[in-house]
Formats: C-alpha cells, structure tokens, sequence
C-alpha cells in the first residue's frame, strides 16, 4: 500500500473507532497543514489498543500503521483537519509524513 492511500485511509479508520481514544492535546505544537497548534493528539500504538478493537480492525491498524511509519516514529492526528502526523515531542514538532 502507498502512503498516500494508507494517509486516506488512516484518516478514515480514526474518524470510523473514535481514536485517539485519550483526550491529551499537545499544546503548542502546530499542524503543518491547517496551522492549528491546540488540536494535535497523539495515536496509540497498535499495542495499546489491543482487546479494544476487533482482531480484524486492530490488523488493519497495524499494516496502516506500518505502511506510514516505522516503530521508532511517534505517529500524532491534528484532530481538526484530520491528518496524520510524524511528532516529534522533544522538540514540540510535527511534520507531513508525505516529504
């Protein structure tokens, strides 16, 4: 799967499980796209999610997941315009995962 359908489709499944599931925002940091910095939320890990979707939904997390980052990446929504993000929390910034 390309990102570009992986993005789609990521965008669909948080809109479709109600995700992020926590309510913590990260104030601060600013959406790359629609220049909101009150309305960035980090994704859970597949891990983290596991027994609260279907095995069939929390499989279709992971290959999305994967088909957008790698393990090491933190993976953040902008719960505004709806699109994914690569965080980095250290330095309060988020990036476009498409370059």
């Amino acid at each position: 799967m390309d990102k570009r359908e992986a993005l789609s489709q990521i965008r669909q499944f948080v809109l479709a499980h109600g995700l992020p599931r926590t309510d913590m925002t990260y104030f601060g940091i600013r959406c790359p796209y629609c220049g909101k910095s009150d309305r960035i939320r980090l994704l859970e890990t597949p891990e983290e999610l596991n027994g609260d979707l279907l095995t069939a939904d929390l499989e279709h997390y992971k290959v999305l997941r994967g088909s957008l980052v790698n393990e090491d990446v933190t993976l953040g929504i902008c719960k505004f315009c709806l699109n994914a993000l690569r965080l980095d929390l250290d330095k309060d910034l988020a990036q476009p995962l498409l370059d």
